[in-house]
């Protein structure tokens, strides 16, 4: 694919498609099906890829469907969630034997949740583990993904970070756009990550439109079928600006999630009853996007049971700045998982 087709992500030099590959659904997918759905998203014209060392079969499939390529067409991103040097190393060693490459373009510190924990990982050594494959030319650029505003802006000062991965959609359009102001001063990066809510939203023309007219910004939907492939393909190609019923589309969706959207931020945790409130809130979203096996791993399944210990004292509901109806979503999040997994049997 030639460069017009392409922009710079920041300071890294990479050259990507405005649109890649996100990795989290495919884990519901057979490895054949996998194989063919990223086959046509990079024979349609995505020159990179997103995982994370957390995402279940992500990276092993990822790392089979990319061998009919040659490597330097591919981009390939990944992510680890290790807040130690022990840990991160013994999930960067993964991520290579499950994408059987010999380097890594992008590699992400995933999830910073906080300032306090991004400094203790520049302390405690976990930056100089991505700074020592870097050095060996085994990752080519390094970067970070947050959920917080507050983890993101810490991320963003660092000198070395050049790719930022942040929520961004039209509902979070106000407070994404401080991230990606600051991203810009530095040139940095920066990856909108849940382009369609973490599911929630719906409308690819919508979603896709709307982040194709922020410029500098990329983004990684997650696919699980080729007709979503072939959409947004054609979506990107096409490179139309929102119509007026995009517009109005998002007005609604506004109005209808503006009260119970959950961006992830934790303001609302910890609950001092242990209740796994983000978890909960999300879980709706999860149990879309997760193969049924995978529901039942001990941190869901503690989520899930964690409701038990809700006393509806609504102190979660004064921390969140966004006014949500927690306690009434925590409780829609429990049900959701109960019932899928009542239907996986």
């Amino acid at each position: 694919m030639s460069n017009t087709n392409t922009i710079r992500l920041g300071k890294s030099g990479l050259q990507v498609t405005r649109i890649g590959f996100g990795g989290i659904p495919i884990q519901r997918l057979s490895e054949e099906q996998t194989i063919r759905v990223l086959h046509r998203a990079i024979d349609g014209g995505f020159n990179w890829i997103d995982t994370a060392n957390g995402y279940g079969t992500s990276e092993e499939r990822i790392g089979k469907a990319i061998r009919e390529y040659p490597r330097s067409d591919v981009l390939v991103f990944t992510k680890g969630t290790g807040w130690d040097p022990k840990t991160l190393r013994e999930q960067i060693e993964l991520s290579f034997e499950r994408l059987q490459t010999g380097y890594i373009d992008l590699y992400q510190f995933h999830i910073v949740p906080n300032p306090e924990m991004w400094q203790t990982m520049e302390k405690n050594g976990t930056f100089d583990v991505v700074r020592e494959y870097r050095d060996k030319g085994m990752i080519r650029h390094i970067g970070a993904s947050a959920h917080t505003r507050e983890a993101a802006l810490a991320v963003v000062e660092h000198p070395e970070i050049e790719v930022l991965q942040y929520p961004f959609n039209f509902i979070v359009e106000e407070e994404g756009m401080e991230i990606v102001t600051a991203c810009r001063k530095r040139d940095i990066g920066f990856i909108a990550m849940k382009p369609f809510g973490g599911g929630a939203l719906q409308d690819a023309p919508t979603c896709i439109r709307f982040l194709l007219g922020v410029p500098d910004v990329v983004t990684d939907p997650g696919f699980e079928h080729i007709e979503e492939v072939d959409e947004v393909l054609s979506l990107w190609k096409e490179g139309a600006p929102l119509s007026e019923e995009n517009k109005r589309t998002i007005e609604q969706l506004r109005r209808e999630l503006g009260t119970r959207f959950c961006r992830r931020c934790g303001y609302c945790s910890p609950c001092p009853h242990e209740v796994h409130i983000v978890s909960l809130m999300t879980m709706e979203t999860l149990v879309k996007r997760f193969p049924a096996d995978r529901l039942s791993e001990d941190w869901i399944a503690d989520a899930g049971r964690s409701i038990e210990n809700c006393i509806e004292c609504g102190e979660c509901e004064e921390k969140c700045p966004y006014d949500l109806p927690i306690m009434e979503g925590i409780h829609r999040g429990a049900e959701a998982l109960r019932r899928a997994l009542q239907a996986a049997g």
